[in-house]
């Protein structure tokens, strides 16, 4: 039975309309947002609801303890597991989520990379983020373009996959089916660019107000060597905390610089997921709300 892949920037709507389109049609949600899947990072990730989770059936969300690395291949073995399960009762799942590299692998499958090394991966964690990102960029700049200068986890692995099989993350790729697994279909729904900006500074808003800093107050003295700490609107609340400020910037004082850096962030996050996402060659685009009707209708 094929399964719809629901996606789009961060903001757009897409959980919203999941919820919506899960409750009028009977489908169960799978989670593919990878900071979801992490207990506690609840406000920073704009997690459904506990009133949401309990109204509709959502799988993956709340599945990893927060010193956990879940990797693409567990989730790629969830995914098949539970897809088997809900479509044994008879009834239809919708994946939902905007972290392309899971989504990318459900497409199109994983590299045949070298498992991971604790002493190479040390040795790199030691670097910062910076100067990790700029060796990848020397070493394999088609790579580093995709993955963005604050993608921390997949940087490091770039680099760690070069430095264990002496091939580059852009040639493993290369090497892949270009081929879609036809189970999947990707549909993306998107907003008018001054839309989508000021969804997200109202969404960056709403998290202030419902205390994130709290949250990673709490995550830092519970979790503090959480890899999830360094995700998007989380590394900026810990750089606030700690008095880190921006390279090359400077920031507003209190709260108000706060809210510009985590949106600032989410801007350039929406940015590359429209180029991550249209690379896996989507068979539907939407442009919400102007086609919420067709996104309706064909589902």
């Amino acid at each position: 039975m094929k399964c719809i892949i629901l996606t789009g920037p961060t903001a757009a709507g897409k959980s919203a309309l999941a919820i919506d389109l899960a409750e009028k049609l009977n489908l169960e949600i799978i989670n593919a947002d990878s900071v979801c899947f992490y207990q506690h990072f609840d406000i920073g990730s704009a997690k459904p609801s506990h009133e949401e989770l309990k109204r509709i059936p959502h799988h993956l969300i709340n599945n990893a303890h927060p010193n956990d690395h879940y990797h693409a291949g567990q989730f790629l073995r969830d995914v098949e597991r539970i897809l088997s399960d809900i479509h044994s009762r008879g009834k239809r799942a919708l994946i939902v989520g905007g972290s392309g590299f899971y989504l990318k692998a459900l497409r199109y499958g994983l590299w045949d990379a070298p498992a991971t090394s604790p002493e190479v991966r040390i040795r790199l964690e030691s670097l910062s983020t910076s100067e990790l990102f700029a060796r990848l960029s020397n070493t394999d700049p088609t790579h580093a373009n995709k993955v963005g200068p604050s993608d921390r986890y997949r940087i490091v692995r770039a680099l760690e996959i070069i430095e264990l099989s002496g091939k580059l993350p852009s040639e493993l790729e290369a090497a892949m089916t270009k081929v879609p697994n036809p189970d999947f279909e990707l549909w993306i729904v998107d907003r008018e660019k001054d839309e989508l900006g000021e969804r997200i500074r109202m969404r960056i808003q709403k998290m202030l107000e419902q205390n994130l800093i709290e949250e990673v107050k709490q995550l830092l003295s519970s979790y503090p060597d959480s890899k999830t700490l360094r995700s998007i609107g989380y590394q900026q609340v810990v750089d606030y905390l700690k008095g880190i400020q921006p390279a090359g910037r400077k920031m507003k004082p209190n709260l108000a610089g706060l809210a510009d850096e985590i949106e600032l962030a989410h801007r350039q996050l929406a940015k590359q997921q429209r180029t991550w996402f249209n690379g896996l060659i989507p068979e539907q685009n939407f442009i919400l709300d102007r086609d919420l009707h067709s996104v309706q209708e064909k589902v």
